[in-house]
């Protein structure tokens, strides 16, 4: 029997595919990875072609017919429609999150995929004949253009106008022609090799990277701040690219997307597209259809363009691939970094995992054999790293959070016309506003949490779910008009810092300060340009960034970290103090960091200052052991919130109820921790509750949850409450 039935991924909340009948003239042709525009409810919904059969659980009275088929051929061959089933499996996402939610608004929308034709011109035979000997440029424009076939940006790049082009073809002198761009693909990428001279430990590094090529191998790249990881990448790129292999390489944050363009567009002659959140609807389709077709050879992006198709994908790198960005925190909560592994795996590719402070759970995959573990110990400059100074400020008079050594000591540094970072984690003027009479603190009526005190503009603002509010007058316990600002931002550090060193105005750069498309990059550059002296910076210019000029790094306080109900908390301050005091010394000057701290004999602070993060990841591992905490147990945490906090406790029991003889008949090695509210328990208006699974094995505990959703799924009356599961968790707040 033919197949005529097609089972569809909608993007709705239900965990579940949907059959619809293939009209006649399409069965012979519609294949799973297509997309079908399709009826539902009282409208249409765009879908994708998952399976082609001729069985469902439905009689054939009840489907209805899909009604438009979008494409030609499929937007995934076979091995990336099973990259996306196992994201739906493993992450317990509704079928059209796994296979819809990544792709281009453009797409989802039904457009079309294909790129629009690519517009040239040629010359005419005897084209010169038609122009006259005074129409000097035009005649000049035509020799440029010989017998080539040339794009409006070529002309451009060699010093002619558009206007130029509108006259030759007016004359007709020259020809417009529309060419498809499948026709333009070339897998031939020139590579120019500038003639570095490697550290051993580079080029062994990158013998092992390529010797892998062709293969799955995940390799973790653990090298020290400025040891060179870059110039490792980019030269395995290169055997790759030779090979006629595209690459993608994935960054954390958008912020190190134009600094690593910019360096693999100095070394490629090759398409280079980026995928990131800051791109247009426009711009996001056309970058993914480049990839797709094979035009991008190179695709740089953060999380989300994990999943971009790549026909010829022959490596992927995954830079600073410890950092939290690359789990998504919402919706479907995959986490880019291992969802690379698997594609890795199932393309039968290199991945590549480069940090200077690796993850817990990349390390001990390292030391546990599974990854192959490369080190790069040294400096690729030959400068030695700064050690971090760790200072006591217990009893210190300090200005805005600034210990007066520390001012001395920056005041040093730019007299001698240097750079330096002063980092601080809080935006806003303070994070707090107080009455000064009776200790009341103004906090939001949505959330457990304070308001922070903004000046530029002058407005309190929750950073937990954006409520923005007038500062208040008066107190709203007893009446007094006393309110004051309690503690530093970026924003009073900046105020402070701009009275201090009236010669040397600071830059700050933070979320609320760099807001415009590009304007970070901009920033960026005149710093490397030397053009700010002074930088006050959030975690946005921690990691991975290259200012040689930075001789000093001041870090206000991290101290926050030490006693934090989160047990990632410290491993997350070790690496973030790492990368911030590797901003430091990067160039001929040697550099300093400085720590302030209320805790300097804390363990983890003094191996930290030790340049010692071997010893930092054994603590934390024994430490993890000790308590049976990932990555020696596997978790799940199901968050559910409701406007009412006794709909969450009793979801929390029912749930508990529900899966009880389940845990103890089918799933006995697998734990459920009692239900408890989150640290901030009440956010938006709404009450949260989290209830922990843990497990030793993760396919009992993914059949556990597994089970988990269907239970609650079948019971009614809890549509008052939402939850979603998180699978391995980066925080329990």
């Amino acid at each position: 029997m033919q197949n005529h039935i097609a089972r569809v991924a909608l993007i709705t909340p239900v965990r579940r595919l949907f059959d619809y009948l293939i009209p006649n003239e399409n069965q012979p042709t519609l294949e799973a990875g297509m997309r079908v525009r399709v009826p539902f409810a009282r409208g249409h919904k765009v879908g994708l072609v998952v399976e082609v059969t001729s069985q469902s659980e439905w009689t054939l009275a009840k489907l209805k017919a899909i009604s438009d088929v979008l494409d030609d051929s499929p937007l995934f061959d076979t091995v990336n429609m099973q990259i996306r089933h196992w994201l739906g499996e493993y992450y317990m996402a509704p079928p059209g999150e796994a296979y819809m939610n990544l792709l281009p608004k453009k797409l989802k929308a039904g457009e079309p995929a294909l790129l629009p034709s690519i517009e040239k011109w040629q010359a005419n035979v005897d084209g010169k004949l038609l122009v006259t000997n005074q129409a000097k440029r035009q005649l000049a424009l035509l020799d440029w253009m010989g017998q080539r076939q040339v794009s409006l940006v070529e002309v451009k790049q060699a010093g002619f106008s558009r206007d130029l082009l509108n006259k030759l073809q007016e004359s007709q002198a020259i020809s417009r022609v529309e060419l498809r761009p499948e026709g333009s693909i070339s897998k031939q990428v020139n590579y120019r090799d500038l003639g570095l001279t490697l550290l051993d430990e580079q080029q062994a590094a990158i013998n092992r990277i390529t010797a892998q090529l062709n293969q799955f191998k995940a390799i973790l790249l653990q090298g020290v701040t400025g040891s060179g990881k870059t110039e490792v990448y980019i030269q395995a790129m290169a055997k790759a690219l030779q090979q006629n292999q595209q690459v993608l390489v994935l960054v954390p944050e958008i912020g190190l997307t134009p600094q690593t363009l910019q360096r693999f567009a100095e070394r490629f002659d090759s398409e280079i597209v980026v995928l990131h959140s800051e791109l247009n609807d426009t711009e996001r389709y056309l970058a993914w259809l480049k990839a797709k077709m094979g035009l991008a050879r190179i695709v740089v992006g953060t999380r989300s363009a994990v999943l971009a198709p790549m026909p010829d994908l022959g490596l992927i790198i995954l830079d600073e691939e410890h950092d939290i960005s690359f789990k998504q925190q919402d919706s479907l909560r995959y986490n880019a970094r291992d969802v690379a592994v698997k594609r890795a795996h199932l393309q039968q590719v290199p991945i590549v995992l480069g940090s200077a402070t690796p993850s817990l759970e990349s390390y001990y995959n390292a030391i546990q054999g599974r990854y192959l573990h490369l080190k790069l110990q040294q400096r690729a400059q030959q400068s030695q790293p700064p050690q971090p100074v760790v200072l006591d400020i217990k009893d210190q008079p300090l200005q805005d959070g600034l210990a007066p050594r520390v001012l001395d000591l920056m005041a040093k540094h730019l007299d001698a016309g240097n750079q330096v970072l002063v980092f601080l984690n809080r935006r806003g003027f303070a994070p707090a506003l107080m009455c000064h009479e009776c200790g009341w603190i103004y906090e939001c009526q949505r959330c457990d949490h304070h308001f922070t005190y903004h000046q530029s503009p002058r407005q309190a603002q929750c950073h937990q779910c954006g409520e923005i509010t007038p500062v208040p007058r008066q107190c709203h316990s007893c009446g007094s008009t006393q309110i004051i600002d309690w503690g530093v931002g970026t924003e009073k550090l900046e105020a402070f810092l701009k009275q201090r060193f009236e010669k040397t105005p600071p830059l700050r750069v933070d979320r609320d300060n760099i807001r415009g498309k590009g304007q970070l990059a901009q920033t960026l550059h005149e710093v490397k340009q030397g053009e700010h002296q002074l930088l006050i910076g959030t975690q946005m210019l921690a990691k991975g960034h290259h200012f040689p000029n930075l001789t000093l790094t001041v870090i206000v306080n991290l101290d926050n970290a030490l006693y934090s109900a989160d047990f990632r908390a410290i491993e997350r301050m070790s690496q973030l103090l790492v990368q911030v005091a590797g901003r430091a010394g990067r160039g001929d000057k040697p550099g300093q960091v400085v720590l302030q701290s209320h805790h300097p004999e804390h363990s983890v602070i003094n191996l930290v200052c030790q340049q010692n993060y071997e010893a930092v990841l054994s603590y934390l591992l024994q430490e993890r052991q000790a308590m049976m905490l990932p990555p020696y147990q596997f978790w799940a945490v199901l968050r559910a919130e409701a406007h009412q906090p006794a709909l969450v406790e009793q979801f929390c029991a029912q749930v508990t109820e529900l899966l009880k003889p389940y845990l103890q008949h089918h799933y006995q090695q697998v734990i459920l921790l009692p239900a408890f509210p989150a640290a901030q328990e009440k956010r938006a208006g709404k009450y949260r509750y989290l209830m922990v699974f843990e497990s030793k094995q993760r396919n009992q505990l993914n059949a556990a949850l597994k089970q988990l959703c269907q239970l609650i799924e079948a019971q009614k009356g809890l549509s008052q409450v939402r939850w979603l599961l998180d699978i391995d968790p980066q925080d329990i707040c």
